[in-house]
């Protein structure tokens, strides 16, 4: 007997240069080739026309840029993978009531009011979170269908070997936040001008290095990587992957709490996590470069541990056994509200 296969939509869309570099867009892209490896499912992708191929290696999307669907045309027994804005690709009363059913990547920023993205949580979907906490913070808000949580995982196979001798001490990554990344890297060099023994650092301020590879290889030149995530001011993180990637690169992770690391930093085991503000990063960052070796080691060590959970298969299996669900969620009526 002959499998029917079942086509999974996805839309993309970016209109900056480096549009096809970021997290989420690489997740998404993740998600695409979980589908492409499994029996029964067909991942097509649409690109809006507003999208813009810049020729930047680091987009993630580039190698399926021939092959993408001309025209955005549901059929009935399809699947669609929404994150970010791709409701938009859906006419106003298709929204209201999809034809079929939604997977949606769901991150708990889009609950607040500034987001614009707030208003596609009252669209009936099955939702993904990748964090717990995250997960809690859709279902109290009140999103229209259940909340599954698949934490992201990590291609282990990208990540260069962890580097036994770093060039530098200290890194900060303040794409997210360079006002805090700058008023600390002033506090180094006066810091430096006091001291016999000066701190080799780094700083990374915008705009993003070309790929995400550049990324990882400017951490593993670390020892020690503070990591400015997204506030919880602006909406905290849905995951955030890049602590996660030092943990595998075994670097001594600063990371404040937000909200989507909070599975993975745990303060004073797998990582530092001082208060979001310069002046206790500062004071983290100072205990970590006077910790003893021992200490240094354990907290290096547990952290490798819990990101060695997060891997590719583990979040295909997820995936795939969500989507194989979806029929039978979407006829429970009990878990959607009418709009």
């Amino acid at each position: 007997m002959q499998t029917t296969v079942r086509r999974v939509l996805f839309h993309r869309s970016w209109a900056k240069y480096n549009g096809g570099t970021s997290g989420g867009q690489l997740k998404v892209r993740d998600a695409f080739e979980h589908f492409g490896s499994a029996e029964g499912f067909e991942p097509r992708v649409y690109f809006g026309p507003e999208t813009v191929w810049y020729d930047n290696p680091g987009n993630v999307w580039l190698p399926y840029r021939e092959q993408a669907l001309k025209k955005w045309v549901i059929e009935e027994r399809d699947l669609l993978f929404f994150a970010g804005w791709d409701w938009k690709v859906l006419p106003p009363a298709q929204r209201h009531s999809p034809p079929v059913p939604v997977l949606n990547i769901a991150q708990p920023r889009q609950i607040m009011l500034p987001d614009a993205r707030r208003d596609f949580l009252k669209h009936p979907a099955i939702r993904i979170a990748k964090s717990s906490v995250g997960k809690e913070k859709l279902e109290d808000y009140g999103v229209n269908g259940p909340v599954f949580f698949i934490p992201d995982a990590i291609d282990f196979s990208l990540l260069p070997a962890p580097n036994p001798d770093p060039d530098v001490d200290v890194l900060i990554v303040g794409l997210k936040n360079p006002e805090i990344a700058k008023a600390l890297e002033r506090r180094l060099r006066w810091y430096n001008f006091l001291r016999r023994k000066k701190v080799r650092f780094k700083v990374q301020v915008p705009p993003k290095l070309p790929t995400r590879q550049d990324f990882l290889n400017l951490v593993n030149q670390a020892r020690i990587v503070v990591y400015l995530p997204l506030t919880e001011a602006q909406g905290a993180e849905g995951f955030y992957l890049p602590a996660l990637e030092g943990m595998v690169m075994e670097k001594l992770v600063i990371c404040p709490y937000a909200v989507g690391n909070a599975d993975f930093c745990i303060p004073g085991e797998t990582c530092l996590q001082p208060d979001y503000n310069a002046n206790d990063i500062f004071s983290a960052l100072l205990a970590a470069l006077k910790m003893s070796k021992e200490q240094f080691q354990e907290i290096v060590k547990a952290g490798r541990k819990i990101a060695n959970r997060h891997t590719l298969e583990e979040e295909r299996k997820s995936i795939l056994e969500l989507a194989g669900r979806t029929d039978e969620l979407w006829r429970d009526q009990s878990l959607f509200r009418a709009l």
